[in-house]
């Protein structure tokens, strides 16, 4: 391949790059929409098409979210600011915000002191002690210090352009907790709707098993009502802003209330001054506990706006870097919460970007802090490569077209600009190229995180043979102008 002085694309992008980061941090240009040309990708006002790409951490909104006493760099809370930082320095715009139904510790509290806090409901002194030693909540009074919180980090977020899926509801607050090599956490014990730590009555493990999942199968007028009363608050508190949109429920099953519920949070904001979109994750914990995803016949076919994909879906493609191309004519993400959870393994991010998927990374260092690394960093900055990719590209016409390249992954405006991402040592073929034309070209090491090559070549013909130098590499070809 011939090389010539400065390289147009890397200089071109670059500028490109950086104006949209000073744009998109000083303003949003309108709620999110799955884009009318590609909806692949998501939409805002100006039209342009918008990739998502950045994790979870469990612990951007209440303090000691799930019982943890230390969180990545062994801190006890979240340090807000820094992390606002850290999103941007990893070139992240998406964040999935968690919301925990239990302080987390629950009879554990004496053990570990890690109560999480803010809770959405106030503490009422004069009706006892719940479980966790404070004093027990009135589900009919919210705390203005959860809502405020939300209220300023979501405005905090969209300064920093970046996006975020705020989680209505989670299940594993209404369950027992889940070992995974620790003493069991008691989560049910410190659930405000435990009948223990409410003042108002309200208790809904009905049938006594020591989990409250029936609050999302329950028939009860009382539950259903506070349910709604909670969404309503959490859309009064953000629908002014363009960064947000809602997610109904971590890992849970209950189409027949993620549904519902999916039409109520759409039937309220009508009277609203925006109207946001709604994300269905696949499920699935049942009434029991146990787990069953929903179909992805289910999911696509739901009211939601965009989903998150199962990892057994299409007998486990996902979960074996081979997700098909989404064709689901809504966005569509991998999230690695559900997907292959604890994993840094870079390959799940760029297949998922080459088969048109927005993507999200369970950070593990977040909740665990000794897991922090090189190979955490590595993950990290391959999801900031791919937002990069995605800002510079026409992704507007750009689609999954795994035919186009011999290693199956490729998103290409076929004939002008191409991401190929191959897994392993091999050499490869592109086709779908204009012969007689010059591409500049840039190799990206995604195991090194750096380019190791970049430059300019003419095709002779429609189909062009490459070599990588290492396994895990990602190329980029756009087309030159005529007469450069």
């Amino acid at each position: 391949m011939e090389r010539e002085g400065p390289d147009k694309f890397v200089v071109a992008a670059f500028i490109s790059f950086f104006c949209l980061n000073v744009v998109v941090d000083r303003l949003q240009a309108g709620v999110l929409r799955a884009h009318p040309e590609n909806p692949c990708y998501f939409a805002d006002g100006s039209g342009r098409a918008i990739y998502l790409g950045g994790h979870q951490i469990f612990v951007d909104l209440q303090d000691n979210s799930f019982n943890k006493t230390f969180i990545r760099g062994r801190k006890r809370i979240l340090d807000w600011q820094g992390y606002l930082d850290f999103a941007r320095q990893c070139n992240f715009n998406y964040l999935r915000n968690w919301i925990i139904w239990s302080t987390g510790s629950g009879s554990m509290a004496p053990v570990n002191k890690a109560v999480a806090f803010p809770m959405p409901y106030k503490r009422s002194e004069g009706h006892g002690r719940a479980k966790d030693g404070g004093y027990k909540f009135d589900l009919h009074q919210f705390d203005e210090a959860f809502f405020g919180r939300m209220r300023q980090r979501c405005e905090d977020l969209q300064r920093r352009g970046i996006y975020v899926s705020i989680m209505l509801f989670e299940v594993y607050g209404f369950l027992r907790g889940e070992a995974c090599g620790q003493p069991a956490q008691t989560l049910w014990d410190g659930n405000v709707f435990n009948e223990a730590n409410n003042i108002n009555g309200v208790h809904v493990d009905y049938d006594g098993d020591g989990k409250g999942m029936e609050f999302f199968y329950t028939a009860d007028n009382e539950i259903l009502q506070l349910q709604k009363a909670y969404v309503k608050k959490v859309i009064d508190t953000v629908n002014h802003l363009d960064n947000v949109f809602y997610e109904i429920a971590n890992e849970l099953h209950a189409p027949q209330w993620q549904c519902p519920m999916i039409e109520f949070i759409k039937r309220y904001e009508k009277s609203k001054p925006k109207q946001h979109l709604v994300y269905l994750s696949a499920g699935g914990r049942t009434r029991r506990g146990n787990w069953t995803q929903m179909t992805k016949a289910q999911v696509l076919n739901s009211a939601a706006d965009c989903f998150a994909v199962a990892g057994g879906w299409e007998a486990g493609r996902y979960r074996k870097q081979d997700p098909p191309a989404n064709k689901a004519g809504k966005p569509g993400f991998v999230d690695m919460d559900h997907v292959a959870a604890g994993s840094h393994d870079v390959g799940y991010v760029w297949t998922a970007f080459t088969r048109g998927y927005h993507f999200n990374l369970y950070d593990k260092p977040f909740e665990s802090p000794d897991a922090e690394g090189p190979a955490w960093e590595r993950m990290r900055y391959n999801v900031g490569k791919t937002v990069e990719y995605a800002n510079t590209m026409d992704l507007i016409n750009a689609r999954p077209r795994p035919d186009l390249a011999s290693t199956g992954f490729c998103l290409a405006k076929p004939g002008c600009e191409y991401i190929v991402y191959q897994p392993n040592r091999s050499p490869f073929t592109v086709s779908g190229l204009q012969a007689g034309r010059s591409y500049y070209y840039q190799w990206f090491d995604a195991g090194r995180c750096e380019v190791v090559g970049r430059g300019r070549v003419k095709m002779l013909s429609s189909t062009k043979s490459f070599t990588p130098a290492n396994e895990c590499m990602v190329l980029y070809l756009n087309r030159a102008e005529e007469g450069n």
